[in-house]
């Protein structure tokens, strides 16, 4: 159980680092174009996920008993799902890159979907915080090419949370997944590294 609660420490700190660096981008200022924004900006700049992890030397940790240990995991995962969003940003247009995961869809028609930032968020590992999750609403529905590729979004983001079920084909069961925003999507379009 030693090697699973460094894991779970390892764990943490690799979500963390690749929610903030998972994707690179500019910023763009034209009036006409939303602003591209990476998916820090979503963070407020004062909340610390690690601070959970904080409070214990590496000895505490690796020391913990298995009911100390998912003790901690319920707490890690509540502090995740209770992530606060930047209140800045509520009402604005922005175009931010990420991964879809289909929520209403035929076939390769999607019209609702949970925009994550790295690949394999929500299927193969456990949701990342609610503030790094965009609940998209599409008007028409887009006909995605390839699930696993990364696109870019546009429309205005609102700092609203929502609660939504999702399932994976060829796996029994859901997850419950929170947002900390949701977006009336105007666009989506194949990622390309922004000039």
């Amino acid at each position: 159980m030693k090697t699973t609660h460094r894991n779970l420490r390892s764990y943490g700190l690799l979500l963390i680092f690749s929610m903030l660096f998972g994707f690179s981008a500019n910023y763009s200022f034209s009036s006409d174009a939303p602003k591209e924004v990476l998916w820090d900006a979503l963070i407020p700049e004062d909340w610390n996920p690690d601070k959970v992890f904080d409070q214990y030397s590496d000895e505490e940790f690796t020391a913990m008993s298995d009911e100390q240990y998912f003790m901690l995991q319920d707490e890690v995962q509540k502090m995740l799902d209770e992530a606060p969003t930047v209140d800045a940003l509520d009402g604005q247009d922005i175009k931010i890159p990420g991964y879809l995961l289909p929520l209403e869809f035929d076939k390769t028609k999607i019209k609702e979907f949970l925009l994550v930032p790295y690949f394999g968020a929500c299927m193969h590992t456990p949701p990342p915080p609610a503030n790094q999750i965009i609940h998209g609403k599409l008007q028409s529905a887009f006909t995605l090419k390839e699930l696993y590729e990364p696109v870019w979004i546009s429309g205005k983001l609102k700092a609203i949370r929502s609660q939504t079920k999702l399932g994976e084909a060829g796996i029994v069961g859901t997850i419950d997944v929170d947002t900390g925003y949701t977006m009336e999507v105007d666009k989506v379009e194949p990622y390309q590294e922004q000039n």
